[in-house]
C-alpha cells in the first residue's frame, strides 16, 4: 500500500509477457479483466483506476506490478524449444 494505492504482484509466463495477454485481476470490488501489452519486462506497473483504497473523488488506484516466472524444470522438448529461441532471437538485453 502507498496511501489510498495498493499494489498487486501479478505472475506472467515468459510467452506471456512477450506475446501479450488477457488476464482477470482481483481487486477490491472483484475481479476485472485486464490487457497486457506486448513486450512487458518484469517489475513494470500497470494501473487501474479508482480500484484502491477509499471512496468517490479520493479512491486510490491499484497497480499491477508484472513479475515474469520462468519454470523451474523443463521438459526435454520445452529445453529444445528454448534453446532454438536463443539460437533464433537478436534480443540482446546486455548490450550496453
Amino acid at each position: 500500500m502507498d496511501g489510498a494505492n495498493i499494489t498487486l504482484d501479478l505472475p506472467l509466463t515468459p510467452w506471456e509477457a512477450a506475446l501479450g495477454t488477457k488476464v482477470r485481476v482481483p481487486t477490491l470490488d472483484g475481479a476485472v479483466e485486464m490487457n497486457i501489452p506486448a513486450g512487458i519486462g518484469s517489475g513494470k506497473k500497470l494501473r487501474i483506476r479508482q480500484k484502491g483504497l477509499g471512496t468517490g473523488a479520493k479512491r486510490g488506484d491499484q497497480f499491477v506490478r508484472i513479475m515474469v516466472q520462468v519454470p523451474e524444470k523443463l521438459s526435454r522438448e520445452e529445453k529444445r524449444l528454448m534453446e532454438e529461441l536463443a539460437e533464433q532471437s537478436s534480443f540482446k538485453p546486455r548490450d550496453f
